[in-house]
């Protein structure tokens, strides 16, 4: 049912009997003769094959008893709530398109090596006036950095304003990385490993290339057959 054909049945009061489509319907509220008839049993009918796949019986009956059987005006309190329905999920989904986008959008380039994440503070830098992350690509490497103190190369206006570190991410390298808070150092050569940075703390990472560690052509195959069955290959 269209939202003009509700209009239409909800305003034709130039009849007191509404034929829909085989059923008489009463527009004017008031009782019925029950020992004839079940009470509003054929206004129920017409509302429930206006609305019977949105609205459920029970809830159409109640709005029908309230108006005293007047169909026009039940149709007309769902029509519009209908359509406000209808828009409060049209802008909740655009609402949410909008958080993706601006989630997705990123500053700088992730190379192999150290990648530093953090915001930009310079008041002339685009990605500053934007309040978007920024990322910083260090390389191959051995550093120490206070996440609030430590300033690193925008990629976007080229100042060494890039400060509060809130993410690094270690790409395709044997890489080690300790903090004032947890000085026993996290080891690791997975090709992509992200850490969350604690503001207020300090931090050292060491990064190398991945260098090949097989002894022999036999421990190359078994460390291949290994790395294919390991949870990361499995969960790509």
């Amino acid at each position: 049912m269209t939202y003009e054909s509700t209009r239409i049945l909800a305003h034709n009061s130039a009849n007191p009997l509404f034929l829909f489509k085989g059923f008489s319907i009463k527009l004017a509220g008031g009782m019925q003769d029950e020992s004839k008839t079940v009470k509003y049993e054929a206004e129920m009918k017409a509302l429930i094959k206006l609305y019977g796949d949105v609205v459920k019986e029970d809830a159409l009956k109640k709005k029908l008893e309230q108006s005293n059987g007047n169909v026009s005006v039940v149709i007309e309190q769902i029509t519009a709530s209908l359509l406000n329905q209808n828009t409060a999920v049209q802008v909740t989904e655009e609402k949410k398109t909008e958080q993706k986008e601006e989630e997705k959008v990123e500053i700088g380039e992730t190379k192999p090596g150290i990648n530093l994440q953090g915001y930009c503070t310079n008041i002339d830098c685009l990605a500053s006036k934007a309040k978007l992350p920024v990322w910083v690509n260090i390389g191959f490497s051995d550093i120490s950095f206070d996440s609030e103190k430590t300033s690193y190369g925008c990629p976007d206006c080229g100042q060494f304003t890039v400060t509060s570190i809130i993410k690094a991410m270690i790409f395709n390298s044997e890489h080690a990385i300790s903090s004032n808070d947890n000085p026993v150092p996290v080891k690791d050569n997975h090709y992509q490993c992200f850490y969350t940075i604690k503001l207020g703390s300090s931090y050292e990472i060491k990064a190398k290339k991945i260098r090949q560690h097989a002894t022999s052509l036999e421990d190359l195959i078994n460390r291949s057959e290994n790395a294919m069955i390991s949870g990361e290959i499995i969960n790509l």
